[in-house]
């Protein structure tokens, strides 16, 4: 049993959203799931162009990353749960992350393939209040148009997923109600995919 980790961070070299994936990610395998981090930022991923390609089988006409990389990783049976984890960009996802979900259109036109997959939310904000559940929420809904069981971060923190606060003033490394969420949030999808499986 996999989990994704996907990164939507621009940034290549080391976000402070690819730190926290990789501390929920760390729970996941702590509780004996298998664990891997996508960084969307190596990949150059197209917005979608609505030609329809997808509709008559699982492909796509753009000739990217996404097609030739990503698409055929994300048909592995094995995977059983996501983490989706982006910045605040103007009160919102980043354009990444958002170019990743609706290019993931071809596996609802193709019998709703992530369907009962368990899906997380992780956002980290340049602030404490910074637009987190915004973005939370703009993942949670994209997961929802796709049929996922899509859920919170776990008691006593169980809000909206893991949200993180980047500028703390010891750096995220120190946030710790941030990191809690994301631990948090890592031991519910796990949990939640063995009593699924």
């Amino acid at each position: 049993m996999k989990i994704l980790g996907i990164c939507g961070s621009p940034k290549k070299d080391g976000s402070t959203t690819e730190y926290a994936l990789k501390k929920a990610l760390n729970v996941c395998e702590e509780q004996g799931l298998e664990s891997e981090l996508i960084t969307l930022s190596e990949y150059s991923i197209s917005g979608c162009d609505d030609c329809r390609t997808c509709k008559e089988e699982l492909t796509c006409s753009i000739d990217d990353d996404f097609t030739n990389t990503l698409l055929p990783k994300l048909q592995d049976d094995d995977i059983k749960g996501f983490i989706f984890g982006s910045p605040v960009y103007i009160a919102g996802m980043t354009s990444q992350l958002k170019a990743f979900f609706d290019r993931c259109v071809s596996f609802r036109r193709n019998g709703f393939k992530f369907e009962d997959k368990v899906a997380a939310a992780l956002t980290v904000g340049g602030t404490r209040n910074g637009g987190q559940e915004l973005v939370a929420m703009d993942i949670v809904k994209s997961c929802f148009i796709q049929g996922m069981i899509t859920i919170p971060d776990s008691s006593p923190t169980s809000h909206f997923g893991a949200n993180l606060w980047s500028k703390h003033p010891g750096g995220i490394e120190n946030d710790e109600h941030g990191l809690k969420t994301a631990a948090n949030t890592g031991s519910k999808i796990a949990r939640v995919i063995k009593k699924l499986e």
